[in-house]
């Protein structure tokens, strides 16, 4: 239900956010229009003061053509004009033509490059300059006219597209920036679901896991405990020998399971305190591996020893290097066939160590090498995990790993074992 419920909602705000992009859009094409429109009524204004400055002095009767007009680069189509059209032209030869232009279109906030040119009836040029000859369809076609007694006077402005965005470039900058952010949000609140329901799982799956493994042991001790102190039961001394170490074999099984919480709750709390001092990793390494020989050889297993950093002496907090060590060989363990093969290595670097552990189990598949020292990840096996754990171990041992400045990271395939390799300084400088 709960998961339908975020679904739900997860639809509704992506609804939400396609909804609001395409107001946004909506908005500024609508704004672009406008201002288009705006553009246009003001150009209309800018011809029709043009106009009334090259008309308000235009002569009307007919006068000789100046054939200097050649020369200035005009070209002047008089065949056939009428004596208006000649004074008009006559008229703007006389003007400077591109400061009036310009001028004009200032003066109702225009500037926009511009190309102009006066045009008979028949959409002949009448009056064109050299530079705006390249223009001449577009000027018929696309320009702004007004009429110039009998002929019209046109403007096009090559750049109209650009200027026009570039006068709408903040409102343009602004939605973007905000779209960039709904949907940035979007994704982050996505993430953040889909990870509280992977949470959700993993918790569950811990909480199944942590049931299981503390009641088996509380189960033995209780049972051992009844057998000893049962007045009818005669035990012989190796029955009551036998009976001790199981609970006392279980009570250190409820230990670990407890320190292992504990080291979880450390980690999620950052309150973790570290020691530093001067410690030997191969004496360390050694003393684990003493603690779990009799462990591995029941498994009818081995591990092999291959210390060979010169200088094992590094500065590290001892009880919890100690229990990085011990996870890494413990977890090499579980995930060990019978017959397990184990072996630790060490390596010298420039600034420190080198640690390796190798096993020859299960081995982790490619997708989840990067997740293995999350905390309470497990590598999924199907509905049944055969072996129990709560997957805190690998997320305590990455966490005093990097406390200490150093790295671990795993290398693995599936069927083929793991090996994680561990590199720690001589002195990690903690900030």
């Amino acid at each position: 239900m709960g998961g339908m419920k975020i679904s739900w909602l997860v639809g509704i705000i992506a609804l939400a956010v396609i909804g609001v992009s395409f107001l946004q859009v909506r908005w500024l094409s609508n704004a672009l229009d406008l201002r288009q429109q705006v553009f246009d009524q003001t150009v209309e204004q800018s011809l029709n003061t043009i106009s009334h400055w090259i008309l308000v002095e235009a002569e009307e009767e007919t006068l000789q053509l100046d054939s200097t007009s050649i020369n200035q680069g005009q070209i002047l189509i008089a065949d056939g004009m009428q004596r208006k059209s000649r004074s008009v032209l006559l008229r703007m030869e006389s003007l400077p033509m591109d400061s009036l232009v310009i001028l004009a279109l200032e003066e109702y906030g225009i500037t926009a490059d511009a190309v102009y040119g006066a045009f008979d009836r028949y959409g002949q040029p009448a009056y064109l300059e050299g530079d705006s000859e390249i223009y001449r369809e577009e000027l018929i076609g696309e320009g702004y006219g007004v009429a110039l007694g009998p002929l019209q006077f046109r403007v096009y402005f090559p750049n109209l597209k650009k200027h026009l965005l570039k006068s709408q470039l903040g409102a343009f900058v602004l939605s973007g920036f905000m779209l960039l952010v709904i949907t940035i949000g979007f994704i982050y609140v996505m993430r953040s679901v889909l990870k509280s329901k992977e949470l959700v799982r993993i918790r569950r799956d811990l909480m199944n896991n942590l049931t299981h493994e503390l009641k088996t042991p509380i189960s033995t001790i209780g049972l051992a405990s009844e057998a000893l102190g049962d007045p009818d039961l005669v035990l012989d001394e190796e029955q009551q020998t036998y009976y001790i170490g199981m609970i006392r074999g279980e009570n250190k099984r409820l230990g670990v399971l407890v320190e292992k919480v504990l080291q979880a709750s450390l980690t999620d709390s950052k309150s973790m305190k570290l020691y530093m001092q001067q410690v030997n990793v191969h004496d360390i390494i050694k003393e684990v591996v003493k603690n779990v020989t009799m462990q591995v050889r029941r498994r009818g297993g081995k591990i092999d020893l291959n210390i060979k950093a010169s200088n094992p002496v590094i500065q590290a907090d001892n009880i919890h290097l100690t229990n990085v060590i011990f996870n890494l060989i413990d977890n090499a363990i579980k995930y060990s066939p019978e017959g397990a093969q184990i072996e630790i290595s060490s390596f010298q670097t420039d600034d420190g160590i080198e640690l390796r552990i190798s096993d020859n189990g299960l081995g982790i598949p490619k997708e989840f090498l990067g997740k293995v020292f999350e905390r309470l990840f497990r590598v999924p096996t199907g509905n049944v995990h055969d072996v129990k754990g709560f997957g805190l171990g690998l997320s305590y041992v990455k966490n005093v790993v990097e406390r200490h400045n150093g790295t671990i990271y795993v290398e693995s395939e599936p069927n083929s074992g793991s090996t994680f390799i561990m590199k720690l300084k001589f002195n990690p400088n903690l900030a």
